[in-house]
């Protein structure tokens, strides 16, 4: 049982490239910058995908602003758009 004040890490998937994670809510920017580091800082734009998460919310796209829980052996895709 994990102490007071100590995160479960689990393994998500970004791009194909594995991360360790605590076990809680992940923003848009934190699975851009995994994806392009420093990417969420500029002003270019990304669609984040996903799948594999949490049974009610298991697939999706995540908007910027937004978080999503995330669940270990989850998957993102980051794509730039075109756009800024």
């Amino acid at each position: 049982m994990p102490s007071h004040g100590e995160q479960k890490l689990v393994t998500i998937s970004v791009n194909s490239v594995d991360h360790q994670v605590p076990h809680a809510k992940i923003s848009y920017d934190a699975i851009v910058d995994f994806a392009y580091p420093g990417g969420s800082t500029g002003g270019a734009a990304y669609i984040v995908k996903y799948s594999r998460g949490s049974s009610d919310n298991e697939s999706g796209t995540l908007p910027r602003g937004d978080e999503v829980m995330v669940k270990d052996g989850m998957r993102f895709r980051v794509s730039p758009t075109g756009e800024s």
